[in-house]
């Protein structure tokens, strides 16, 4: 293994890997994770749903037949697991590195847990904004057939959240919690910021260049190109929370809130009766709610920034970010 001058300022890792290796060897793991518990979920949700929900049976679920969804809950959760928490749980045991990749003891201001709540509150606009600038991507004529693939895939992928959040019973809205909401936002910031930031900060030396690069692949990975600016966003948005609070829990908390919204949203229509596509506030929302929107969130990251770094400064005598 080759040492790395991972820091700026000359501090070398002992036995510390080059980020290109670091970066291999997550994959590595993300594959081999992938592979195993994601064999594992479907055996335990072929037990549990007593073999009534087989693979083979998936074109009916695409097509809107619900009745494997729970089938389907089980192997998501379990992929998820597999994909990004098993990665990141065992990369620091295995480097062997001074840098926590997952660093869940650094303190943390309790003033940051409710300025996180403000701003994903107040923030919710400008990102619904995103989403309909996003919308309105059309691509040129000659990539009409790359076009096409998106729109069908994005089409795709939004059948299956339907059928993930159609079930209208608090049970089952415990359920959608647990699997869209716990382990998504546990398992991504874990991989994507605990890992995956952490070492294109080594490896480019510039925090934010790495936190950015970092909210594409997020995003990217997603497959959902019709959501990719909005995704971005709040991947660099949960990359600067970190940066800023040290504290792998702080992005996890924003990342729930993101997507325990829109799960309890979507029971709360769906119990009165109205279509998931009733989500779409952008068109309620009046054009000056999105200024103050843009307003209160910069002051509120502005707070974050100010009591996260202050604290660091007091610790390490130095702020970085």
């Amino acid at each position: 293994m080759t040492e790395h001058n991972a820091f700026p300022d000359g501090l070398r890792q002992p036995g510390e890997n080059h980020p290109i290796t670091s970066l291999i060897l997550l994959l590595a793991l993300v594959f081999a994770g992938a592979v195993i518990f994601g064999m594992l979920s479907v055996f335990i949700g072929l037990a549990v749903t007593n073999g009534s929900a087989g693979i083979g049976n998936l074109e009916g679920l695409l097509s809107g037949d619900s009745s494997n969804a729970a089938f389907m809950k089980i192997v998501q959760a379990g992929s998820s697991i597999g994909m990004f928490v098993f990665p990141a749980w065992l990369m620091g045991p295995i480097e062997k590195r001074r840098h926590r990749y997952l660093d869940f003891k650094a303190p943390v201001n309790p003033q940051l847990w409710f300025i996180i709540v403000g701003i994903m509150f107040f923030s919710a606009p400008i990102f619904e904004q995103a989403i309909k600038l996003n919308e309105r991507l059309v691509l040129p004529e000659a990539l009409s057939g790359l076009e096409n693939w998106m729109r069908a895939k994005e089409a795709e992928l939004e059948q299956l959240t339907r059928i993930f959040l159609s079930d209208t019973t608090y049970w089952g809205l415990m359920v959608n919690l647990l699997v869209v909401a716990v382990i998504a936002a546990v398992g991504e910031e874990f991989l994507f910021r605990g890992c995956v930031q952490g070492i294109l900060i080594r490896w480019f030396r510039n925090p934010h260049l790495a936190i950015w690069a970092t909210a594409i692949v997020f995003s990217a990975i997603h497959l959902q190109f019709y959501g990719f600016l909005p995704r971005m966003l709040l991947g660099a948005l949960f990359g600067y929370m970190l940066l800023w609070g040290k504290n792998i829990w702080l992005p996890v908390l924003a990342h729930f809130i993101n997507n325990a919204t829109a799960v309890i949203a979507a029971f709360y229509l769906q119990r009165q009766g109205k279509s998931l596509d009733d989500m779409n506030f952008g068109e309620q929302i009046p054009v000056y709610l999105y200024f103050i929107s843009f307003v209160l969130t910069g002051v509120l990251l502005y707070q974050y920034h100010k009591t996260a770094t202050e604290k660091n400064t007091r610790r390490h005598g130095k702020t970085l970010g």
